[in-house]
């Protein structure tokens, strides 16, 4: 038996919330994943060489490319789960939308308003996921070649 529109909104709204969560998860561990390097620095290798920065450091390149591959990450991971809650959103608006409250607040077309139908979300998704364990492997990269000389 084919899903009502209704039921079809719910269900997407139900996958959005189950993807946004995961998204959320990976955002958090990346945000923390910005941190981590400073105190592995200190906790290893003292508070004079975090205090001198990380100029010292010769594997500071593997240290950068994980900080920028957990931003990406984390900036991936904010447009998807805006993206995805958005084109929900439209749909839900679509399905709502009647002659008589075509032009209401919450039911009415805004043209200026970024709309996302035709964007395949995955990218994005895929996106996060594949820059947060490339920054991973960047810092574990990073850690090696600080505590193997």
């Amino acid at each position: 038996m084919p899903l009502t529109p209704e039921e079809q909104i719910k269900l997407k709204l139900d996958i959005v919330k189950t993807f946004g969560e995961t998204a959320k998860g990976y955002i958090q561990i990346a945000s923390a994943g910005l941190v981590l390097p400073l105190l592995f620095i200190q906790a290893f290798l003292g508070k004079n060489t975090s205090e001198n920065g990380l100029k010292s450091l010769h594997s500071s390149y593997a240290l950068y490319g994980a900080w920028g591959c957990f931003l990406v990450s984390i900036g991936c991971g904010l447009l998807y789960q805006w993206m995805s809650v958005r084109r929900v959103w439209d749909q839900l608006h679509d399905l709502l939308r009647t002659k008589d409250n075509v032009d209401q607040p919450g039911t009415r077309f805004t043209k200026w308003v970024v709309h996302f139908n035709k964007l395949n979300l995955s990218a994005f998704y895929g996106g996060m996921v594949i820059f947060f364990f490339l920054g991973a492997y960047c810092f574990v990269w990073f850690a090696a070649s600080v505590l193997l000389p």
